[in-house]
């Protein structure tokens, strides 16, 4: 069900898809008794119930370029079933079991030409963005009532909270600014707060069956969330599955409950060459698995951007396991672009590693706000030859994060 080698495959052009005809029937169809049609349609009722729908996949060409959707199974959108028998990430105890998803090597059917010599890229097109959004009014009240026993856990932790640590600054690629790392949604003040309450872990299966966990990001006002392509999909194997995404997740808590997942997305490019500059994807949530809301009506929305210039003021989050995966970190620096990286893609200063893969690279990071912080790249892997101090993203731009939306429907 998870990789691409199993599932139906269909090709679509936005704009050229074929009208819709199911509503055209003869008069002989309509005649037809209604003995005839109550067993047909117990036949499909039972069918539906026997047999497993199967997820699906589909190309959608666009002009920026072509996107591969995956639908899951119709009966599988809405719920994760409560039995840690009938799901992998079920209940706290097995997602607090899945592994960080290590960072993928560099690619080498990657057509990038890595040469120091190069001059450093620039941006080709004029910068764009949409803002993010607040939810419904008493979001917060409605998550109490829904999600009582962790917001019991936030009040009993409120008062609690130390001096926030500030450390791990570092510089390793040049003339360019350093960076400060501080735990992110540790303390109680920022764990159910904008912008830190939009960032979450995002729970799968691999291919081969292995649970694995990245870090996510509800960056869309359709409950659209956006995280790295690695975390999606795995080249030469197909779809990762059973996508699970729990926002602001801190030691196992959910105050915000838990979402699956009604079509992931990647772009060809990744699925065809691997490079860093299209290390993202999209996944757009089902409701949540008790209540049926969207996640946009707990927690709202982040922004997103595309098509700045290279040196950006960004603060990256992440549920980096190497610094404590139980919660988010935040890395705050100036970001650059290397010749060793090529086209779209940034580099920042940090010392998160794995399970980061996916967390936000916010531009006007404005804390305590649902204004601000645009989504403007997400971590993909270490900067060549400095794993862990600092690491790169896809810069967002016309030819990754446009088409993506355009094609899920951010």
């Amino acid at each position: 069900m998870t990789s691409s080698s199993t599932t139906p495959r269909d090709t679509i052009s936005i704009g050229l898809a074929p009208g819709d005809t199911s509503h055209v029937r003869s008069q002989r169809a309509r005649a037809r008794s209604t003995r005839h049609g109550a067993i047909f349609a117990f036949a499909v009722f039972g069918a539906l119930l026997t047999v497993p729908a199967l997820a699906s996949e589909k190309t959608v060409r666009l002009p920026q370029g072509d996107v591969t959707i995956l639908t899951n199974a119709r009966l599988a959108q809405q719920k994760i079933p409560a039995s840690a028998a009938a799901h992998p990430f079920a209940t706290a105890r097995q997602r607090a079991a899945a592994k960080p998803l290590p960072w993928p090597a560099r690619d080498t059917r990657s057509k990038a030409t890595l040469d120091p010599s190069l001059p450093m890229p620039r941006p080709v097109r004029a910068d764009a963005a949409v803002p993010g959004g607040a939810p419904p009014a008493l979001a917060e009240d409605r998550a109490r009532r829904d999600f009582g026993d962790a917001w019991r856990i936030v009040d009993e932790l409120r008062g609690h909270d130390v001096e926030q640590t500030i450390g791990g600054d570092g510089d390793k690629d040049g003339d360019h600014q350093p960076y400060l790392r501080y735990p992110g949604n540790l303390y109680t003040f920022q764990w159910v707060s904008p912008p830190w309450n939009k960032i979450g872990k995002l729970y799968f299966t691999t291919p081969d069956g292995s649970g694995s966990y990245c870090t996510a990001n509800v960056a869309s006002g359709r409950g659209v969330i956006i995280t790295a392509a690695h975390c999606v999909y795995t080249p030469g194997q197909g779809f990762n599955g059973n996508f699970v995404f729990v926002p602001a997740e801190r030691f196992g808590v959910a105050p915000y409950g838990q979402y699956g997942w009604q079509s992931a997305a990647v772009l060809n490019q990744w699925i065809s060459d691997g490079g860093r500059r299209w290390d993202v994807a999209v996944i757009q949530l089902a409701g949540e698995s008790a209540t049926d809301l969207p996640v946009t009506r707990y927690v709202g929305w982040l922004g997103r951007s595309w098509d700045w210039g290279y040196a950006q003021d960004t603060a990256s989050h992440g549920y980096a396991s190497n610094l404590g995966a139980p919660f988010t970190h935040i890395c705050e620096g100036r970001t650059w672009s290397s010749p060793w990286e090529g086209e779209d893609v940034l580099v920042q200063g940090c010392d998160m590693t794995f399970g980061s893969s996916g967390g936000a690279w916010l531009r006007n990071y404005t804390p305590n706000s649902h204004a601000g912080n645009h989504v403007n790249a997400v971590v993909s892997g270490p900067h060549i030859g400095d794993f862990g101090y600092s690491y790169v993203g896809p810069r967002f731009s016309n030819r990754n994060i446009v088409p993506l939306c355009a094609a899920i429907g951010c």
